[in-house]
């Protein structure tokens, strides 16, 4: 049985991603523009307490099952030390978020201060809070992968300016953040099979 709550921790917060990012695609492709930065930044903190919550939630699920079987409850005091199960919940149900939520915060900080230091000539000020929302939905260590991806088609657009128009357009990474966490989510596994992030998992 324990076997049915990692799955679901594991397809749950993918599924919430998908949802608000073509959410806010289509809202972007009809609307013509994006929601304001305070609605952006609604949904963050809505998405990181998810998150969080997801992990509470699955940590004492786990509990509870080992606790209705014979064989699992030896997992649980006073059978067991409870930093058996302190380990096995850090591994499977809130390492990944933790690392996730920081690596969001990271992002979001870094593009903040460096546009800041270069008086907003680097990012539009959504892009802080779509990069942060990409990794949230992406996860851990998928979003090693967005990140690289979202750089490499911002060099590839740099390098295409620089031979046609001369440089003389800004260039922004606006436009990538919500495809590339799309296709992240939606080609995942085929991606790690290749390119092999799984390591990074504890």
């Amino acid at each position: 049985m324990n076997w049915f709550v990692s799955f679901l921790y594991t397809i749950l917060r993918p599924a919430l991603g998908l949802i608000i990012l073509a959410g806010l695609l289509l809202y972007w492709v009809f609307k013509k523009k994006l929601l304001k930065e305070k609605f952006l930044k609604l949904i963050i903190y809505i998405f990181s307490s998810v998150i969080i919550f997801q992990s509470i939630l699955f940590t004492i699920l786990n509990w509870w099952l080992w606790s209705k079987q014979g064989l699992t409850q030896r997992f649980l005091p006073p059978y067991n030390s409870i930093n058996y199960v302190l380990r096995y919940s850090w591994q499977h149900y809130w390492f990944e978020s933790i690392v996730t939520i920081i690596t969001a915060v990271l992002v979001f900080s870094g593009i903040y201060f460096l546009n800041k230091k270069f008086e907003k000539n680097l990012f539009y000020n959504e892009e802080k809070y779509l990069a942060a929302l990409g990794i949230l939905a992406v996860g851990w260590p998928n979003c090693l992968i967005f990140l690289c991806l979202v750089l490499f088609l911002g060099v590839v657009l740099h390098l295409i300016s620089f031979l046609f128009n001369k440089g003389r357009n800004r260039l922004s990474l606006l436009y990538f953040w919500i495809p590339c966490a799309l296709l992240i989510l939606l080609l995942s596994d085929i991606i790690n099979k290749y390119i092999g992030v799984n390591q990074f998992i504890i």
